[in-house]
């Protein structure tokens, strides 16, 4: 994302919190989420933690430079480590102007706790594509509660009313009661989801793996995961229920997901066709024509295959980097767009790129959603309306360029300038002569020493 005029280092800043942060949210920002937005967006997050206070007053503010000098950052860099801490849901900005100018509001969220962090498929996939498999695994085994109960106990906790008695004899919830449950209650961030799946053949891939060890409900149970892993390689249901097979524990009957994402990446590489793609044409065709074989291409592929192709299709030998993965499969996730459409995206950006950038990407996207683009086809619309604004500003520079005022040159600097002979007078003469002797004489002086 491109970062905004007015977010700049003398705007105010306020802080505020939606909720409490402990010793133990600190382990977990900075075990889980510091992978996935990066070391200065955690500082600034951790420090923003240590300033906040209890009540925020809107006068009470600091500029922005404040935190550039804490954190050896510059404005650029405040920006994006801003973002990343909203992407993942620990911070919410607000932003308004006064009449002391403008300032932002910070508040501040507290992180999820690590079960609802990896039942999340969004921020697991996220975090595993950042640590690989070995680290993810220790991080899952780090925060996994391994409570030791044995099945001979026998249970003899006591309960609430076993306990305590009221002293009155209550009907409903006291007011003050109602009041402080609304006052203390925290508000917890949102993950961002995934879709939940509609259009895929859940049906035949349940009826696929019927006679598999699978247990039962784990598909409802990871639908959401598998629907992504579907989508973004392009797995079919028949193709997909040999990869879930593989990936299953044999001796529980549960997805392994990480598995199931190493299957489904391998497998996709396996099956690459060795043929060459086809050559580009060497003459453009027309816009209409170009557009419709676009959009076929666009809405036949998923976008893996979309992108190796479209790469390939420059030059054989080229192929999709890690990183290009990750933006892509980083933008799929969101949500935000269908396959085609991130297809149409990654070939607007390769006209002009040999790499896809995720900055770039991501400012290209977020245009394309203030623009309400929802379809191939608005895309296409919209790569034409910018192209065609670019050209006009660009006619319109030249036409104001023709008319700036040419300054007029003095003679002897045009081209091919002659100075003009002037008739010396008799005067002028027998006084450059007398110099020219007296000139003379001191030489010959010069030459007798």
């Amino acid at each position: 994302m491109q970062r905004p005029d007015t977010f700049m280092p003398q705007a105010g800043f306020v802080l505020t919190k939606a909720g409490y942060f402990s010793d133990f949210d600190e382990k977990i920002a900075i075990s889980l989420y510091q992978p996935l937005v990066g070391p200065i967006a955690m500082a600034l997050y951790l420090s923003l933690w240590q300033e906040v206070k209890d009540r925020a007053l809107v006068t009470d503010r600091r500029p922005q430079l404040w935190l550039l000098d804490l954190l050896d950052i510059d404005i650029d860099q405040l920006f994006v480590a801003r973002v990343k801490l909203e992407a993942v849901g620990l911070l919410r900005t607000y932003t308004q102007v006064d009449s002391l100018g403008r300032y932002y509001a910070y508040e501040l969220y507290p992180p999820v706790q690590p079960d609802a962090f990896f039942k999340d498929d969004l921020m697991g996939l996220l975090l595993y594509d950042k640590v690989g498999e070995k680290r993810y695994d220790e991080l899952v085994a780090q925060f996994s509660l391994k409570p030791v109960r044995r099945p001979e106990w026998q249970e003899i906790t006591a309960n609430f009313l076993d306990v305590f008695r009221f002293d009155h004899n209550l009907s409903g919830e006291p007011s003050a009661v109602v009041a402080a449950k609304k006052a203390m209650a925290q508000n917890q961030p949102q993950l961002p989801r995934l879709g939940n799946g509609e259009g895929y053949d859940w049906e035949l891939l349940q009826s696929l793996l019927a006679n598999s060890n699978i247990q039962s409900g784990q598909l409802a149970k990871h639908q959401e995961a598998l629907y992504q892993i579907a989508g973004f390689y392009g797995i079919q249901p028949p193709d997909f229920a040999r990869l879930i097979s593989r990936a299953t524990d044999v001796m529980t009957g549960k997805i392994d997901l990480n598995a199931l994402r190493r299957l489904a990446e391998q497998s996709y590489t396996r099956q690459q066709p060795k043929t060459k793609p086809q050559p580009v044409a060497t003459k453009p065709p027309k816009v209409a024509s170009a557009d419709e074989a676009l959009l076929k291409r666009a809405k036949s592929m998923p976008p893996r295959q979309f992108l190796t192709a479209t790469k390939q299709a420059k030059n054989d030998r080229m192929y999709p980097a890690n990183n290009e993965l990750r933006a892509v499969q980083s933008l799929s996730e969101r949500n935000v767009f269908d396959a085609p459409t991130i297809n149409i995206l990654i070939d607007y950006i390769l006209r002009t790129n040999d790499s896809i950038n995720q900055a770039l990407m991501d400012a290209i996207a977020n245009s394309w959603l203030k623009a309400n683009v929802t379809s191939p086809e608005a895309a296409l619309q919209q790569i034409h309306t910018f192209e065609e604004q670019k050209a006009t500003g660009k006619k319109r520079f030249q036409s104001q360029s023709k008319g700036v005022r040419q300054e007029k040159l003095p003679d002897w600097a045009k081209e091919g300038y002659q100075p003009k002979k002037k008739k010396v007078s008799e005067a002028d003469r027998q006084t450059l002569a007398a110099q020219l002797e007296k000139l003379r004489q001191l030489g010959d002086k010069g030459g007798t020493n």
